[in-house]
């Protein structure tokens, strides 16, 4: 066959090939949109959601940014990459071209439009190293989803390559251009490097140029320079690893647990990995291929073989991790399996933004220089090292201490609080580090603190669906006498902002004034109280018009708390929540504009944090302030619910500390954030990135319900076991530095469905020596959360009739667990905990200098056994005792 008929072959494969891709990609696009209306695994938009932009921060902007970048950039490589190397190359080899293309185009397409959502959101406040490596996450995260998606796409793309070069055979045989053609399309068909050989002196010299100007790159063995591209190239992978672990250990630390030796370690195996994987796909399937391509076409092939190339690096370390840590149980591991391909897939794209250019560089100082091939090795040599040693140490740097973040000096925690006094035993609470250790809650005296309570909801400001019923029940001082009986010591105090600052700037001090009763109350009891700003569904002005009509498996939005109505920007979008209420687009809508800080909302949100810390400043018994309580995502989910997210904390955290600074003898309370609600419904999620914040008094509050309300538990299956979900709490909580305090949990419906998994997750929180807040103390029959039709109030620890508002009995196992010995506050670090969930029985140590108090339940007065402790004593309080004793290093306590 004449290289001009491969040429007008090669164009006409292409031109089916790249169509192919283009329709079969847009018509998932679309589907995948349509079944996925969360648009957490679907494209970066969805039907509900609108396809054309109607403001700065519409979701459709994914619509004329990414998706046309997406679609238009596969299509395009495809259509370079298939031209370039057919007829000669096998579907196979289409195959694998497209999937690798379809990867890195989705990871650029991504930054794009990334950058443009962070370019509209403005870059203030946002800190360049831990944006950047949370902006590589996502980005490796969008790559990881084609690498799932891929194989749909590119397999009707090499079936349409394979039918098409059988058709082009068939044409070429009959005009007889090629007295072999049956040898030659056979020895292409099989992948044979000698298939573009030219016949003619016009057709060689053509041929001659294009093998010229690639044999530098592609290694065929015909310039013998394949060990400088195929090996010195590919030896940037270790610095791409390294920046992509940095990268995804601020995004995906739920991910894997810690191994010997560390980020040393990992991106040791990780880059001798996709070293040894990028030039075996060199060497052995791509270049072969590549022996007429042009230099764009090889250079972008060796882009995706080095993408390929680390996402197959991250195999050896998911591996590892699985042998040293555990593979996490249930469906877990799928989710584990997608996190190292994202920070594959950034490695990849890493790498390849310096070697890429490199070889082009080499390839182009080849042909000008007799030594480059000594020079080009040499310059890699010098070059490598260095450049990896200062990405990683760059990435580091800003992830782990990045610029003051807050404008207020930093303080020395336990210091700042010492000095001052008690509120009914009730201490300022700090975070107590050790080298070491993993950083804890701690009052001002040194004492670990694990703060185990309920939340409380009569204070919300919620939709009202029945104007018959009320949506909450008073709030009493009986409330929180009957909470001590159970022992607890914190309530989650759900506070809203429609209620505290009903118009702009003019804040409820009748609402603030009941905020400061309720803390008085829980204070006179022993219980702490963490002030939420609490949220369901943005506001509860985000409800449907009457007669909204919505698509499949979606419904009409009804408002349940939240934001005031001023600070509700949804902007038209729409008003029906997709498998819930949390991610209807209208909903979506109004916290982009949030974290945008759209007409200065986010700012103003923060100055509202301002005024309620002014308020405690000097309070004891506050223990701290939860900044948000189950964000959504956003529009963008990543950047708007991790680097947005974070931005907004971090204003709230700046306006919280010099509100704080202002009061005569006040201290700075802890501070308490959350990553985006779909944490609670999966039981994992990207979170702000390491760094957003360098106050020394975070505490990261994810909410626990795995094998509760997740969205897989509507599917059947389980994704992240009740074990699982606090393995990647804990983890992401290392990763930042902070102390783990889950602000909600529970279980909801009937309590034999659920008395085991009840259990389990208490055994689990005593084994980790944690505390947290169930969700919820009372709920009344008008609650927007219950359903209409319900004959009780749906959960709680009080329960109700409805809508008769009759106490009912809580389950009898339910009060016995959660009314359990455990230790208030322990001198130093406890180092165990056990305690029986049926009966009086708790076991636990601890090593410190102190006074060690303890709930302990029951009538009887409690058995005690010792080691290391004088002064034991106890005093009969409401439902059980408070047993005290003086520590002194190392002791053991165990009561029955």
């Amino acid at each position: 066959m004449l290289l001009a008929d491969d040429q007008r072959g090669g164009r006409r494969l292409g031109h089916t090939a790249s169509l192919t891709t283009a329709v079969v990609l847009a018509v998932l696009c679309a589907v995948l949109g349509y079944a996925d209306g969360t648009g957490l695994f679907a494209p970066e938009n969805w039907p509900d959601a609108g396809l054309v932009p109607d403001g700065a921060t519409s979701p459709a902007w994914a619509t004329v940014v990414f998706l046309p970048l997406l679609i238009g950039g596969s299509t395009l490589a495809v259509h370079r990459l298939v031209r370039a190397v057919a007829p000669a190359a096998t579907a196979r080899w289409v195959f694998g071209a497209v999937w690798s293309s379809l990867i890195l185009v989705a990871f650029l397409a991504k930054l794009a439009y990334s950058v443009l959502l962070l370019a509209i959101a403005g870059p203030g406040g946002l800190h360049l190293f831990p944006t950047a490596g949370a902006l590589l996450a996502e980005c490796g995260m969008t790559g990881a989803k084609y690498a799932v998606f891929g194989p749909l796409v590119a397999g009707p793309a090499a079936a349409a390559y394979r039918i098409a070069v059988g058709r082009f055979r068939d044409q070429s045989g009959k005009s007889g251009r090629s007295n072999k053609r049956g040898e030659s399309n056979e020895s292409n068909e099989s992948g044979g490097s000698g298939a573009g050989a030219a016949r003619g002196e016009g057709a060689r010299e053509d041929g001659d140029e294009r093998v010229g100007r690639t044999a530098g790159i592609a290694g065929t063995g015909r310039a013998g320079v394949a060990g400088i591209a195929g090996i010195a190239g590919f030896a940037w992978l270790p610095a791409g690893a390294a920046v992509a672990l940095q990268a995804g250990g601020g995004g995906f630390a739920w991910a894997a647990g810690p191994i010997p030796g560390g980020l040393g370690t990992a991106t040791l195996v990780t880059g001798a990995a996709a070293v040894l994987a990028g030039i075996g796909l060199w060497r052995r399937v791509v270049s072969p291929g590549l022996s007429r391509a042009g230099t764009g076409v090889t250079l972008w092939s060796l882009a995706t073989t080095l993408t390929v190339a680390g996402v197959l690096g991250f195999a050896p370390l998911w591996l590892l991790d699985g042998i040293l840590n555990g593979f996490g149980g249930a469906l877990f591991p799928v989710a584990s399996v997608l996190a190292h391909v994202a920070e594959g897939a950034t490695a990849g794209v890493c790498a390849g933004v310096v070697c890429v250019p490199w070889v082009a560089e080499l390839a182009w100082r080849r042909r000008t220089e007799a030594s480059a091939e000594r020079g080009g090795l040499a310059l890699a040599v010098r070059w490598a090292p260095p450049v990896a040693i200062a990405a990683v140490l760059a990435l580091a740097a800003g992830t782990l201490a990045p610029g003051s973040v807050t404008g207020v000096a930093a303080v020395d925690a336990p210091r700042q609080a010492a000095s001052l006094g008690d509120r009914n035993g009730l201490l300022p609470l700090t975070v107590l580090r050790r080298e070491g250790q993993d950083p804890v809650i701690g009052d001002s005296t040194g004492r670990q603190v694990l703060l185990r309570g309920v939340n409380v909801n009569q204070l919300v400001d919620y939709g009202q669906p029945d104007p018959g019923k009320p949506t909450v029940w008073p709030l009493e001082d009986s409330d929180y006498a009957l909470m001590a009986r159970y022992g607890f010591d914190v309530q989650r105090l759900a506070l809203s902002w429609s209620a505290l600052e009903p118009k702009r700037g003019d804040f409820d001090e009748a609402y603030l004034a009941r905020v400061r009763t309720a803390v008085d109350q829980a204070a006179a009891h022993g219980i702490h109280t963490v002030l939420d700003l609490h949220q369901d569904t943005f506001s509860k002005y985000v409800s449907a018009a009457p007669g909204t009509r919505c698509r499949a498996n979606a419904s009409p939005e009804f408002g349940n708390d939240g934001a005031p109505k001023w600070a509700t920007r949804t902007e038209g979008a729409k008003a029906c929540g997709f498998l819930g209420r949390d991610l209807a687009p209208n909903v979506q809508q109004a916290f982009t504009n949030l974290y945008d800080d759209t007409d200065g909302i986010g700012t103003e949100f923060a100055r509202a944090w301002g005024h309620l810390a002014d308020a405690f400043a000097d309070e004891p018994a506050v223990a701290g302030y939860d900044l948000l309580n189950e964000p959504g995502p956003g529009n963008a989910p990543g950047v708007t619910s991790s680097i947005l997210l974070g931005r907004l904390y971090q204003q709230a955290i700046t306006s919280i500390r010099t509100a704080e600074s202002k009061v005569p003898g006040s201290f700075h309370h802890l501070v308490f954030f959350e990553p985006s609600i779909l944490w609670s419904g999966l039981g994992f999620d990207t979170t702000p990135p390491a760094g957003f914040a360098d106050d020394p008094l975070l505490v990261f509050s994810p909410h626990l319900y795995s094998e509760s309300i997740t969205m897989d538990q509507g599917l059947g299956v389980t994704l992240t076991s009740i074990e699982q979900g606090y393995t990647a709490a804990e983890r992401t909580a290392r990763a930042y530095g902070a102390p783990l305090w889950s602000g909600e949990w529970g279980w909801f419906g009937e309590p034999d469905d659920f008395r085991a998994r009840f259990d389990r997750f208490l055994r689990r929180q005593n084994t980790d020596l944690l505390g947290s807040a169930i969700w919820v103390w009372k709920k009344a029959c008008g609650d927007p959360q219950n359903d209409p039709a319900a004959t009780t109030s749906g959960g709680g620890v009080v329960l109700y009739t409805c809508p008769e508002g009759k106490p009912l009995p809580s389950p009898a196992f339910e009060i016995t667990a959660l009314s359990q010995a455990y230790p208030r506050s322990a001198p130093g670090r406890l180092t165990s905990l056990r305690s029986s969930l049926t009966q009086r029985d708790l076991w636990l140590a601890g090593d410190g200098t102190g006074t060690l108090d303890v709930w302990v339940p029951g009538a009887g007065r409690p058995e005690v056994e010792k080691s290391g402790l004088t002064g034991i004593g106890l005093e009969r309080r409401p439902g059980g005792w408070r047993l005290t004793a003086r520590t002194s290093g190392r002791y053991t306590l165990h009561v029955a």
